[in-house]
């Protein structure tokens, strides 16, 4: 199929996003490549992004290119990705975060890179944003398979969904299977990109970092609490039943309980959310883990600290 015969499908939740939304769909409707549709989903919200987006849509003279499903209460994201998912008729669709932007060439870019390696999933790198500097965060992606799907697993490929296209069969032949989980007590783009990882069969990458990731919203999750810390493992085990399930546990299994280890880490590092027991009970059997990977003398000395009768020492120390 010729690149440009390919209709991709843009998905963007919003929710309090009235100082940043504006950006996002300029950076959306200028793209480079025309063949896309647009789906916006209104999760409630609370102030003035429905109308931001509005005026962009009769700027850019977009209304036949845009779907805009309205929720008459707030779902959460998780309920309004899904709606994306189930509104979305492109044989791609690529999610964006409506806080966020990417260059004018990102679709046409990893249109290309899907085409030319007839690709389930496309991948670039991604830059994060912060008010007075910049860091680029390239991205490997290999046709490896299983190198794929370790590196989704410990997250050398960052577990989002925002910097891939991917191929929708992906999703609408697994529909009952493949979609995010309404639980607020578990971030799901892990879930969800390791499943997705799973079904894909090939993956092209563009080597370039295109997606930028806004990092002073004040609305943004923050990612060092112990309810972080909880959701994250939630969808860690979630994640392990499914790669039991296929087959696919042995392949992934080092990365997997590394992944483990690493996501417990602010429980001995961050001192607003210090909890060494927690540490002790969350994932034991990535406790030894350390062992085998790359730590500075003075955080394996405080594992093993962390694992001895003598751990509420920690809480002196810090």
């Amino acid at each position: 199929m010729d690149g440009h015969q390919i209709k991709v499908s843009i998905l963007v939740p919003f929710y309090k996003v009235e100082n940043y939304v504006g950006r996002c769909v300029e950076s959306l409707f200028t793209q480079t490549y025309k063949n896309i549709e647009y789906v916006f989903v209104n999760d409630c919200t609370p102030d003035g992004s429905m109308e931001v987006i509005n005026e962009k849509i009769d700027k850019y003279g977009m209304t036949d290119k845009c779907k805009m499903i309205i929720h008459e209460q707030n779902q959460g994201i998780s309920s309004s990705r899904n709606d994306c998912l189930d509104n979305m008729t492109g044989d791609y669709f690529l999610f964006i975060d409506s806080d966020d932007y990417i260059d004018r060439d990102m679709v046409e870019l990893l249109v290309e890179a899907a085409v030319k390696e007839n690709a389930d999933i496309s991948g670039c790198g991604y830059i994060e944003e912060y008010a007075d500097h910049s860091v680029e965060h390239p991205q490997k992606y290999t046709n490896d398979h299983d190198e794929m799907m370790r590196a989704i697993t410990l997250l050398t490929i960052k577990g989002v969904m925002w910097k891939l296209l991917v191929r929708s069969t992906i999703v609408t032949e697994h529909k009952d299977e493949v979609r995010f989980i309404p639980d607020r007590n578990m971030v799901d783009d892990y879930f969800f990109c390791c499943q997705i990882f799973y079904y894909a069969q090939r993956f092209a990458g563009v080597d370039r970092c295109m997606y930028h990731w806004i990092q002073y919203n004040p609305n943004n999750y923050t990612h060092t609490t112990i309810f972080a810390v909880e959701s994250q493992a939630a969808a860690i085990r979630k994640t392990e039943e499914f790669y039991r399930e296929k087959g696919i546990y042995d392949v992934v299994k080092t990365e997997l309980i590394q992944r483990k280890f690493i996501s417990k880490l602010p429980l001995l590092f961050d001192k607003e959310c210090i909890d060494v027991e927690r540490w002790r009970n969350l994932f034991p059997e990535s406790n030894n883990v350390w062992k085998s990977m790359s730590f500075s003398l003075g955080n394996r000395i405080l594992f093993m600290l962390a694992q001895s009768p003598f751990y509420r020492l920690i809480y002196r120390l810090k």
